[in-house]
């Protein structure tokens, strides 16, 4: 038991993936940009997204966004949806997590699943 307690840790492992440059994780706002509120981070978060990340398509109708601030940066989560009987069904489709700073430039854009880009 106590080595699955030790080896938990190291199972989550480092992050591999990550999308960069101007496109996905622009660094361009200025650090005395007026400060974010959650509703400009999860904006800005959704043009950071592939093109077709959240729909419409076959698979995806949507998606839901939502912020958490943190020390003055936001970690935006974005999860793809499919309406099911009126509800917003995350099976099987991907998510991802936008870093904003302050000021909306991107600290970092991880994708968190393998389906992650599908249109």
């Amino acid at each position: 038991m106590a080595a699955l307690l030790v080896a938990a840790p190291a199972l989550a492992g480092p992050i591999e993936v990550t999308l960069d440059g101007p496109r996905f994780c622009p660094r361009d706002r200025p650090a005395g940009a007026k400060p974010l509120t959650a509703t400009v981070a999860m904006a800005r978060a959704r043009e950071l997204l592939p093109d077709g990340f959240c729909g419409p398509s076959r698979e995806v109708d949507g998606c839901d966004v939502d912020a958490e601030e943190i020390d003055g940066t936001f970690r935006v989560y974005a999860h793809q949806y499919k309406l099911r009987g009126g509800r917003h069904d995350w099976t099987l489709l991907a998510h991802t997590y936008v870093i904003l700073d302050s000021a909306g430039n991107c600290l970092a854009h991880i994708p968190g699943t393998e389906g992650f880009g599908r249109p």
